[in-house]
Parts: structure tokens; C-alpha cells; sequence
């Protein structure tokens, strides 16, 4: 039985949280309604935010099976060589909300006999008695112990989402703090219509900073820069003393200043336009003001952090969510590229 080796040096994604949109997602996909399919594969898209293959089906109609990001896929051990344009494959998957002949995959049988179950929780074979085996390498020793060497304070590599390293977080406004007019726009917010990240738009902040993704601080004097794999994001922290943010142009991340608090790093973030608090749905106001607090745990080991958002349109006061991310020594953040294949 062959056997892929994956490095845990790739930064990896959970699909298990919403604010991934990965599938299958009850949202985008209808859980109720699986269909099987057999053909050759027509195409194949390895790029985020989402792998997939399209295939001919026995009538002749062409299917599009979605699967994860490359990054996740490539922990599991799907790697671009195992599906090739030609081979003839058989799919289960969820029909989507959002296009016609269109599925979020749970099982692939591939030429060789192998299955692929689609998710890190290994779902039951459907197709065979063969499941498509893993076998993952540790982080190369000696980029780990130049990590080790090399690690300053909150300016290393964190992770957030990968079931090995732990991280996680609460992404979403609480309900109670939110205004009337907030509470009804997140009613109507319609996550297949209304989520721009899903056409591979740049989250803008605070959501930026809610994806189970990998990132890394550096340290740049009178700047610091976080870098975030989900997106490509790369934010500027500006040191006191900084430039009246009254006077700077509005963008998605807006503009963000940074003080040390003890060993807490503390950013406070105006001039936002993005129009979404959070997964949720929830609005923003351009009044809005983030403010963020860093704080290192005292065996360097994990990074907690605390948002505070004050915006008098759609909060009733300060509303506080927590995230926090695991430190992998060694881990690298890889670019993301995320492109839409055209239909």
C-alpha cells in the first residue's frame, strides 16, 4: 500500500470551524443530499481556497468536487500527482447550495484502489476496504533548533486550527451586545450570497484575525509586521509614536498603532472598511475601533489574545473576543494564492 509522507512544515487549516467556509458546510451544502458519481477527471485545480477536480459523469455531465485547501489536503497526504486529468474515479459527496452540479466531497475511490475520506477524522470507507494511508515526518530538526534559537519574545511563528498543535478561538460577536439594527442585518446576512471571501476577496479586520490559520510576527523597529497564510494577509503595526490615523486612508485592515504594555503587545486599529464584524454576518461601521492585546504565556509556548471592538452603530458597548494561537517551532508560513477557477 503506498504511502505519502507529508512535512508538518506546511501550515495547515481546519475545516472544522465556520470561519474557514471549508466544505462540507451545512450552509453551503445541502448535508441531506449525497450523491455518488463515476467518470474520468476532466481538470484538476490545486490552488486554495479549495482543491477540486471535475469529472464526466455517465451522461456526460461535467461535475465539480470541492475539497479542502491545499495546505490542509497536503497534511492528509493528497498531493497534486495522486488524481491525474484522465483517470477514471468514484465520488460521494454533498450537493451544493450555490451551483448546480456541484459537491463538497466525503469519499474519492482512486485508481489504485486506495479511498480518500475527505477529513482529518477519518469517515467510513465507501467504496473499498482500502483507505488512502498517511504516514507524516516530523519538522526537520534542525529548522526547529534555529527556531528555538531564534525566537523573541511574541516574533516567531504561532498556529491556530491544526489538531496537533492546539490554538483556537471565538470568532463571533456576542448576540446580547449587539444593536436592533445589527441583530436584523445579521438575520438577513445570506452566507452564499453575501460572504466575499468565498470568491477570494481579502478578509479585512477583525475577521482577519479569526481564521484558523498560521502567522508570524517580525519584529521591524518603528514597525511590526504580522503575516497570516489564510488570505495573504500582511498587516503594519505602527510603533508610538505614529501618524494621526485621522489622517490616514480607510482600507479592509485599517490603520493600526502599536504600544508595549509590560510584555503585551496592545494595537489599536481605526480607520476600517470592511463591512463585516465577524462570520456571523454581523455589520461594521467605519467608526469602529479594535483594540488588541498580545500577551505571551510565561513559557513562551502559546500567545493569548484579546479583541476589544467599540463601534456605536451596531454594538450596545465593548464587545471582547478571545483567540489564541500554539507556538510550532519550525512551522513555516506559506503563501496562500487563493484564485477562482472560472466555471
Amino acid at each position: 500500500m503506498t504511502r505519502i509522507s507529508v512535512l508538518l512544515a506546511v501550515s495547515a487549516l481546519s475545516i472544522a470551524a465556520l470561519a474557514h467556509h471549508g466544505p462540507p458546510n451545512n450552509v453551503l451544502f445541502d448535508m441531506d443530499n449525497i450523491v455518488e458519481l463515476e467518470g474520468p477527471v476532466t481538470e484538476v485545480f490545486w490552488r486554495n481556497p479549495h482543491v477540486r477536480i471535475r469529472l464526466r459523469d455517465a451522461t456526460g455531465e461535467i461535475w465539480e468536487v470541492e475539497s479542502g485547501p491545499v495546505t490542509w489536503l497536503a497534511r492528509l497526504g493528497w498531493t497534486a500527482d495522486i488524481v491525474n486529468v484522465g483517470d477514471r474515479v468514484r465520488v460521494a459527496g454533498y450537493v451544493s447550495r450555490r451551483h448546480a452540479n456541484e459537491m463538497a466531497l466525503t469519499n474519492m475511490l482512486l485508481p489504485n484502489g486506495q479511498e480518500f475520506t475527505g477529513s482529518s477524522r477519518p469517515r467510513p470507507l465507501r467504496f473499498s476496504e482500502q483507505r488512502l494511508e498517511v504516514e507524516r515526518t516530523v519538522i526537520d530538526e534542525a529548522r526547529r533548533e534555529e527556531a528555538i534559537r531564534d525566537a523573541n519574545g511574541i516574533f516567531r511563528v504561532w498556529a491556530w486550527g491544526v489538531g496537533e498543535f492546539g490554538g483556537g478561538g471565538m470568532p463571533d460577536n456576542a448576540e446580547e451586545m449587539l444593536t436592533e439594527s445589527a441583530l436584523a442585518a445579521r438575520e438577513a446576512f445570506d452566507l452564499l450570497t453575501d460572504e466575499p471571501v468565498l470568491d477570494c476577496v481579502q478578509d479585512g479586520m477583525p475577521r482577519a484575525m479569526f481564521h484558523p490559520s498560521v502567522l508570524e510576527f517580525t519584529d521591524g523597529g518603528s514597525e511590526l509586521t504580522l503575516r497570516s497564510h489564510e488570505h495573504d494577509i500582511f498587516r503594519t503595526i505602527h510603533m508610538e509614536p505614529a501618524a494621526d490615523a485621522s489622517t490616514q486612508p480607510a482600507s479592509s485592515l485599517g490603520y493600526s498603532v502599536g504600544a508595549w504594555e509590560g510584555e503585551t503587545l496592545v494595537v489599536t486599529t481605526t480607520r476600517v472598511d470592511w463591512p463585516l464584524s465577524d462570520e456571523a454576518g454581523t455589520p461594521q461601521s467605519p467608526d469602529v475601533r479594535l483594540v488588541e492585546r498580545f500577551t505571551l504565556t510565561a513559557d513562551g509556548s502559546r500567545l493569548d489574545y484579546e479583541l476589544t471592538a467599540l463601534d456605536p452603530v451596531n454594538l450596545t458597548g465593548p464587545s471582547v473576543r478571545t483567540a489564541h494561537w500554539m507556538w510550532v517551532p519550525g512551522l513555516a508560513v506559506l503563501p496562500y494564492e487563493c484564485e477562482i477557477w472560472e466555471r
